[in-house]
């Protein structure tokens, strides 16, 4: 299922929205969505900052610079903002990049085969180690 949304931002070309739905047991059950927008002053955060340097769009250097909170309140392009980070819970962005990558693809082999990892299991890897992770 593919949805596409297009919204007047002002200029010429607009920003387009498009949200791909995966409802197949093999794919598990989640949304992709890709956003395509021009360069706004300040603009930073999960794809980068458009200064055309790759290294420094790495996940744990974008959370350094924007913090974990995600978008403030104000700038939202939406009226409402679902929590990025649960309170007093481990967070996946505190998991280092080599130990994030090998818990990926150990939750995806341990997942049946699915595209996109428990959350759950990557967590237990990350701050737990493999040997605690939940069966099931």
């Amino acid at each position: 299922h593919i949805v596409h949304i297009n919204i007047d931002d002002g200029t010429a070309q607009g920003l387009q929205i498009q949200v791909n739905r995966w409802t197949q047991p093999s794919e598990g059950d989640y949304i992709n969505v890709k956003v395509s927008m021009h360069q706004r002053p300040g603009q930073d955060g999960h794809c980068g900052n458009f200064n055309g340097n790759s290294a420094d769009d790495d996940r744990l250097q974008v959370i350094s610079r924007i913090g974990k909170a995600g978008v403030p309140a104000e700038e939202l392009l939406f009226n409402t903002k679902t929590p990025v980070v649960a309170a007093h819970r481990p967070d996946i962005n505190d998991c280092p990049a080599v130990q994030l990558d090998q818990a990926k693809a150990y939750c995806k082999a341990k997942g049946g085969g699915k595209l996109i990892p428990s959350m759950a299991c990557l967590v237990d890897y990350c701050f737990a180690g493999k040997g605690f992770i939940v069966k099931g």
